[in-house]
């Protein structure tokens, strides 16, 4: 029998968690420094109080809840049969989150005590960074140095240059390319990313690097398009952000005319706020608004192929 361990940051299932999530996001401070010390857990409280109930009706129109977690459980339950069908051995799957349930000080006993002969660890962040993967990581390791996990185990730290998941995007941006009824050659893609504080870059932080990497392997493996450029989303707080935002390029395309665009959301990998509401329903719906051929290509979420893609990223 063998372990995969899974780490997200997480998301509420319920409108009631969206103030938790958010505390528990804005109060750490390996992920966003305030640089205010102690006082940040005090502004954390404000903004979760504040923020959740404006973004209260986003959640709404997903459902009530992020999907994100859905969609992992769905995707681990294809990678416990792709695995099986590849390795003739069983999987277990078990999940952690650092901002809600299931928290990773919670769901690690399972790598302590179970009685496992591989054990594989990863996140679903392709790309590192110490604000993301960094996180999860360290929260895992703070529990388990505790009590130490008593079996060896592999950490896959980032994945962003594996090829069966790359192919899984160009898959899809050739689809999104059909759907514009435009020959990919002559499509424009627009890469999305999370942002993060600027002072990460000063700190060493890959994340932008790996990034930049795993966009000039894509675009080997697309052959020619006629252009693409990398913009940042999802910004918040009182900070200096990594940019150009992808808002305002895209606003620059509806000025400048730039068209026949693929928004291909690089550090995401299944849907959630960021790609449903602010992407979809925000940047792109105010695009096509404006009379620009414009599509974001589908999100790999539970899909066949991304998980024989998880399969093929930890087997290494």
């Amino acid at each position: 029998m063998d372990l995969l361990y899974v780490m997200y940051m997480g998301g509420p299932d319920n409108i009631d968690g969206i103030e938790e999530f958010l505390y528990n996001l804005f109060s750490d401070r390996d992920i966003i420094d305030f640089k205010i010390g102690s006082l940040q857990k005090y502004l954390a409280k404000i903004i979760a109080k504040s923020r959740s109930k404006k973004i209260a009706p986003e959640y709404i129109k997903m459902g009530g809840g992020s999907p994100q977690v859905k969609y992992l459980l769905s995707l681990l339950e294809k990678v416990k049969i792709y695995y099986k069908g590849i390795t003739k051995r069983e999987l277990e799957t078990e999940i952690g989150m650092c901002y809600y349930k299931p928290y990773i000080e919670e769901t690690a006993n399972k790598l302590q005590y179970g009685d496992y002969e591989n054990i594989y660890i990863m996140t679903m962040y392709p790309q590192y960074s110490y604000t993301t993967s960094g996180v999860c990581f360290k929260r895992l390791f703070h529990v388990t140095n505790i009590k130490p996990i008593n079996k060896s185990y592999k950490v896959i730290p980032f994945w962003h240059l594996s090829e069966e998941y790359n192919k899984c995007i160009v898959k899809r941006i050739k689809s999104a390319s059909e759907r514009l009824g435009v020959k990919l050659e002559n499509c424009h893609l627009l890469y999305s990313a999370h942002s993060l504080p600027e002072y990460t870059l000063s700190k060493g932080d890959v994340y932008v690097e790996q990034l930049k990497a795993q966009i000039d392997l894509i675009s080997s493996m697309l052959g020619s398009v006629k252009s693409y450029e990398l913009a940042f989303q999802s910004r918040t707080g009182p900070i200096k952000w990594l940019g150009p935002e992808t808002k305002t390029v895209i606003e620059s395309y509806v000025e400048k005319r730039v068209d026949n665009i693929i928004v291909v959301p690089i550090s995401f990998v299944s849907d959630h706020i960021e790609t449903l509401i602010e992407l979809d329903e925000q940047y792109i719906k105010f695009a096509k608004k404006n009379g620009l051929n414009i599509e974001r290509i589908e999100s790999l979420n539970d899909s066949d192929d991304f998980a024989k893609a998880v399969v093929n990223i930890i087997r290494g």
